[in-house]
Parts: structure tokens; C-alpha cells; sequence
């Protein structure tokens, strides 16, 4: 709502009736006291004739070229004194001297004008305010954007470098599970060469006794290194099947996180475009 008429535009609604008509033209505010002047002489002085129209029902004041000529003191000047209302409050007056045939249309068209000047000037801070919040508002989705676009590229990159790191493990396994075929077959060979000992042991007879002891330690440990090879390898072949399904888990997980990414980042562009026609009307509404 408009409650004030302001000092700018008293001023240029004086100079532009003054320039164009050349009479002499006046602005009071709200108390009277003139805040724009064509002659620049009586800035801050109570205008009395202002002060009436603003302190009583009457809406004009005119002064005719009679009562010109009836003033003594030579201070009255023909011409006319309307109230500036808007949404019936009186901000002020305009004052004209001249004719009263030719002012008094002048006059009211002057203050019409500077009705629209001062809705315009409201409405133009209105423009400025809500491009103001808007502006904000863009900032902040802007930089709510940036952060999740950034969080969604992070995780993504955790989940790869997780799907990576399981691959690695995979191939791991399976490096340790070529080891073991070898531990296998290592103890295939050892049981076969403890089993062929323990064959030329009992040839021997009496004197291969001792060697037939070793020869039985050596299918033992044999039998022992298989054995063990066979439960590291079921061991090995579960901990493959958990590893696997990790893998799988963190490549969709980093399918859909890359996704997001690329979907924040598409957002982050058109909030950018939202960004810049924000900072293109804010500085359109700075100038208004």
C-alpha cells in the first residue's frame, strides 16, 4: 500500500509540468511543506493553502485572478492547489499558478500522473522483493543441488571402488585356488612316492624297516596336505560365492548411484539456467 509520496518523484512530475508548460508548478507532502519547487526557492516551507486541503474534506483549492488581485500583501497568485489521494488518503498536494481556465486541466492530470508514478513505484518494489526471494530461494536450491549431486558422485565412486576391491578379492581366490590344485597335486605325487617307499621298504626286509617308518610319515603327510587342501577349497569356494554376490550388489548399487549422480547433475544444470534468468531479473528490477 502506498503511504508516502516520495521526494523523487514530487521532483521530476515539478520539472517535467515545468518544462513543458512553463508555469510554475509546487509539491507538498503530507504536512503541507513543499518538497519540490520549479523556482527551487520555497523547499521546506508550510504551504497554507496544502495544509487546508490536507486537514479538511475539501479535495481543491483554487484561487481566482479576483483574489489576486484583492491580496494586499501580493503573496497569492492565481492558479490551483489539488490533493494527491490514493485509496482516499491524502499523501499530499500539487500546486499550479496560472489561468485558472488553463491550469485547472493541467493540474489534475499532473496529479493523475503522479498517482501512476507512485503505483508504478510500488509496484515495482514489489518486483524487487519477490525477485529478491526468489533469488534466495534459487541460491539455495542451487547449493542443496550441488551438495547431493556431490554426495551422489561420492557414493558411487565408494561403490565402484567396493566392486573393484571385490574383484580383487575374486581373483585372489582364484590365484589361491590354483595354489591349492598345486598343494593337491604336490601331495598326490608325495603320497605316490611314500607308497612306493613303503613298497621297497618291505623288499628290504629287516633293514628297510626304518625307511618304511619315514615312508608312512610321508603318506601321512600327504593324506594330511590333501585334506586340508580340500576343506581350504570348500572354505575358499563360500567366501567366492559371498564375494560374488558383494560384487553384484555394489555394481547395481553403483549403477543406481551413478544414475542418481548424472540425474543431480542434470538438475544442478537446470537449476544453474533458473540461476541465471534469477540474476538477469534481479538486475532488471534494480533497474526499474
Amino acid at each position: 500500500m502506498i503511504s508516502k509520496l516520495s521526494n523523487l518523484i514530487a521532483q521530476n512530475i515539478v520539472k517535467f509540468i515545468y518544462e513543458k508548460s512553463g508555469f510554475a508548478v509546487i509539491v507538498c507532502d503530507e504536512t503541507g511543506t513543499i518538497i519540490a519547487d520549479s523556482a527551487q526557492t520555497r523547499i521546506g516551507v508550510q504551504h497554507s493553502g496544502s495544509k487546508r486541503i490536507l486537514t479538511t474534506n475539501i479535495d481543491s483549492l483554487a484561487i481566482s485572478a479576483a483574489d489576486q488581485e484583492a491580496d494586499v500583501t501580493g503573496r497569492i497568485r492565481e492558479g490551483l492547489n489539488i490533493a494527491i489521494e490514493v485509496d482516499g488518503v491524502k499523501l499530499g498536494t500539487f500546486g499550479i499558478g496560472g489561468r485558472l481556465e488553463i491550469v485547472s486541466p493541467v493540474a489534475r492530470i499532473a496529479a493523475g500522473m503522479v498517482i501512476m508514478m507512485l503505483r508504478d513505484e510500488e509496484l515495482k518494489d514489489v518486483i524487487r522483493n519477490q525477485v529478491e526471494v526468489l533469488s534466495t530461494s534459487v541460491e539455495q536450491a542451487a547449493s542443496a543441488v550441488q551438495q547431493t549431486a556431490a554426495s551422489a558422485q561420492e557414493v558411487a565412486s565408494i561403490s565402484q571402488t567396493i566392486a573393484n576391491e571385490a574383484q580383487e578379492g575374486q581373483n585372489q581366490i582364484k590365484s589361491t585356488a590354483s595354489i591349492l590344485e598345486l598343494i593337491r597335486r604336490v601331495a598326490k605325487q608325495t603320497n605316490l612316492l611314500g607308497l612306493n617307499a613303503a613298497i621297497e621298504a618291505a623288499r628290504a626286509g629287516e633293514q628297510g624297516r626304518g625307511f618304511s617308518v619315514v615312508a608312512g610319515e610321508v603318506r601321512k603327510l600327504a593324506e594330511e596336505s590333501n585334506r586340508s587342501a580340500n576343506e581350504i577349497s570348500v572354505i575358499l569356494l563360500e567366501f567366492q560365492n559371498v564375494i560374488q554376490k558383494i560384487t553384484a550388489s555394489s555394481l547395481r548399487n553403483s549403477a543406481i548411484t551413478h544414475e542418481q549422480a548424472q540425474a543431480n547433475q542434470e538438475i544442478a544444470k537446470l537449476v544453474e539456467g533458473v540461476q541465471q534468468v534469477s540474476l538477469e531479473l534481479h538486475d532488471l528490477a534494480s533497474k526499474l
